[in-house]
């Protein structure tokens, strides 16, 4: 999978989605329905940007018990 490529899909799929955000407020309100939506689907997708950015923790990796047996 090319990281490279997702995140400039993911750009641009950022800068329409607020693109149409802002066109929805001017039209219809910061308050409606068809506002609303695109916000929260630019919130999804900024939120699935910043991933690319996010240092791994160690909660992040599965946790293996001390004493356990692996077969």
């Amino acid at each position: 999978m090319n990281t490279q490529k997702n995140k400039q899909d993911l750009e641009e799929q950022i800068k329409e989605k607020r693109e149409k955000m802002i066109a929805a407020a001017e039209k219809y309100g910061f308050t409606d329905e068809e506002t609303l939506k695109s916000s929260q689907e630019l919130d999804r997708l900024l939120n699935k940007y910043m991933r690319f950015f996010r240092k791994p923790r160690m909660n992040d990796y599965p946790q293996i018990e001390r004493n356990s047996v692996l077969i």
